[in-house]
C-alpha cells in the first residue's frame, strides 16, 4: 500500500511539474565586448546578438550601430556604449548571466556574456 501511495504521489508531482514547464519559454542572447585604447583612454565596442530567425522577444528593438547598442522598448530609447551599463539593463528586465568567456575571431579578442531569460507565455 505504501508503494502504491508513493508511486501515485510521484506520478502526480511529475505530471504537475511537466505541465508547468510546457508553458515556460527560454531565450538567450550574447553580449560581445572588445576593449581598446585611444588617446583619451579606453574604448568599448559592444554588440548584442539575438539570432536571425526573428522569433526572439527583442526582435526589432535592438540595433548595433557604431560600436554601441541601441534598445527601443515601451519605456523609451536607450543607447549603451558600456558593457556594464548594458548588463545592468538586461538584469533589470529579467535576464540572467549564465556564462562568461573570451573568444578570438580573426585576430580580434572579445569578451562574451551569455544571458538567459525564462518566462511563461
Amino acid at each position: 500500500m505504501k508503494n502504491l501511495f508513493f508511486l501515485s504521489f510521484f506520478f502526480f508531482v511529475f505530471t504537475v511539474s511537466a505541465q508547468t514547464n510546457l508553458a515556460e519559454k527560454v531565450e538567450y542572447l550574447t553580449v560581445r565586448v572588445q576593449y581598446g585604447k585611444t588617446m583619451a583612454g579606453y574604448k568599448f565596442e559592444v554588440y548584442v546578438d539575438i539570432g536571425t530567425n526573428g522569433s526572439h522577444s527583442l526582435s526589432g528593438q535592438i540595433t548595433n550601430v557604431d560600436d554601441k547598442v541601441i534598445i527601443s522598448d515601451d519605456n523609451g530609447k536607450y543607447v549603451f556604449d558600456s558593457d556594464i551599463d548594458l548588463l545592468n539593463y538586461f538584469t533589470k528586465i529579467g535576464w540572467l548571466v549564465i556564462k562568461t568567456g573570451e573568444i578570438d575571431v580573426l585576430d580580434q579578442h572579445y569578451y562574451t556574456y551569455l544571458l538567459e531569460r525564462r518566462y511563461t507565455k
